[in-house]
């Protein structure tokens, strides 16, 4: 069985943060967002995979490789322009021979769906299409889909107004495609859209009686913007704290000073260090080698590799990228630093502030 991950879009919503780094290699538990798919896609078996990707791609690919590292086999299909979210999988799937029930899915997603499960339901019932289901607060930000009691999906609209969705149940990003639905994509221009897929061919299916077979997902969380990230850190960090039976996770070369106080879930990537008299309060994740100097305070925060909080700075909710500083004594609050941003010391951030790459704020700005 092959996979296709879509994993062509431009992380606008995740800004600054990639503006230099790509969304898929964002950081979470110090492994990049990608990784999470392709190892969940290998334990249910499907390890010939073909990300589906925009010319900007070379980072993942130069990251990944052949994806050998990680047990599955990693091809590439770059779209000389973006074909939409139909002809995307559907040139994909051609270029490498890809036949059969085909696994479809997000790459900007985080999940741990049961696929093995998935694909059961899916051959049971015969359908034609399985869509993964997640309930969720704010469903009309998704395509949203009515049911029934054994979850066949009646009805498909895509972001509709608040307070018209069918339910809380949205379309999160895992779908199973019989041979029939690539069939039903137009290889003219007019296939060639944004949302193709949720617009028109899963509404026609559904519209044609054929069935689709929705399937509700456990972990679920759309990381395409920094709250959400801040989200599915808490997640993951709660999770994997509860399998290892620690509070603390110290990854190898990783240390803590006497009289560093820990409190909440925190993991120490490798090399990081916390300076005597600083405090790390959960859920924290330090990113390797980063550092923390003496009485420095962070709290619910992201530190990713390399990133600096010197002695006495204060750092809370907030995401602090590779390499980038925050000052001695200094303030930062509900903030993102993109990579070598810095915060000079004694200055106080102003809330929900946003450094670009390299950019420096000092005293008086």
């Amino acid at each position: 069985m092959y996979a296709v991950i879509l994993a062509g879009g431009a992380g606008t919503r995740l800004r600054p943060l990639t503006y230099a780094r790509r969304k898929e290699l964002v950081p979470l538990l110090n492994r990049p967002l990608l990784e999470y798919r392709l190892l969940n896609l290998r334990g249910h078996g499907v390890t010939r995979i073909i990300l589906a990707c925009s010319q900007g791609m070379g980072e993942v690919e130069q990251h990944f490789g052949d994806g050998s590292s990680l047990g599955v086999s990693l091809s590439y299909h770059y779209e000389e322009r973006p074909l939409g979210s139909g002809r995307a999988v559907k040139e994909a799937a051609r270029a490498f021979g890809a036949a059969g029930t085909l696994v479809v899915c997000n790459g900007d997603i985080l999940t741990d769906v049961d696929l093995t499960a998935m694909i059961g339901r899916h051959r049971t019932t015969g359908a034609t299409l399985s869509i993964s289901l997640a309930p969720v607060d704010d469903p009309w930000h998704f395509g949203v889909v009515a049911v029934d009691d054994e979850l066949r999906i009646g009805h498909f609209v895509e972001k509709p107004p608040q307070g018209e969705e069918p339910s809380n149940l949205i379309n999160a990003g895992t779908w199973l495609w019989e041979p029939q639905v690539l069939d039903r994509i137009p290889d003219d221009e007019s296939a060639v859209r944004d949302g193709f897929s949720e617009r028109v061919l899963f509404p026609g299916i559904i519209g044609d009686g054929l069935r689709v077979q929705g399937f509700i997902e456990d972990l679920w969380v759309d990381v395409g913007a920094p709250d959400r990230y801040l989200r599915a850190t808490r997640l993951l960090l709660a999770r994997e704290t509860l399998r290892r039976g620690a509070d603390v996770i110290a990854e190898e070369g990783a240390a803590i000073a006497d009289g560093a106080r820990m409190e909440g879930h925190v993991h120490l990537g490798a090399g990081a260090t916390v300076a005597a008299g600083a405090e790390v309060r959960g859920p924290t994740v330090l990113g390797e080698r980063a550092s923390l100097g003496e009485r420095a305070v962070v709290h619910g925060s992201v530190l990713w590799e390399d990133a600096r909080v010197g002695a006495g700075a204060r750092v809370s909710g907030s995401i602090i990228a590779a390499g980038a500083q925050v000052g001695a004594g200094a303030v930062v609050e509900d903030a993102i630093l993109a990579d070598g941003a810095i915060v000079a010391p004694d200055h106080t951030l102003p809330p929900g502030a946003r450094l670009m790459p390299g950019e420096v704020s000092s005293v008086g700005d």
